[in-house]
């Protein structure tokens, strides 16, 4: 299932992906690790402001 998320940088840059597999923050919580389609973006957490994405990723499921 792909899903759009929306990565805003401290500096307020804006970082938005349409195809998103997949993304996770790293067990020691220094990265977080987007995976595409087409690409893997790791990025580190203190450069985050704050991370969005589509509602449906996260709906319950009975």
């Amino acid at each position: 299932m792909a899903y759009w998320l929306k990565v805003v940088f401290v500096d307020n840059k804006e970082l938005i992906l349409e195809e998103t597999e997949k993304h996770y923050i790293s067990d020691d919580l220094e990265m977080l690790e987007v995976t595409t389609s087409k690409e893997v973006y790791i990025v580190p957490v203190r450069q985050i402001k704050y991370v969005s994405c589509d509602a449906g990723v996260f709906r319950h499921m009975d």
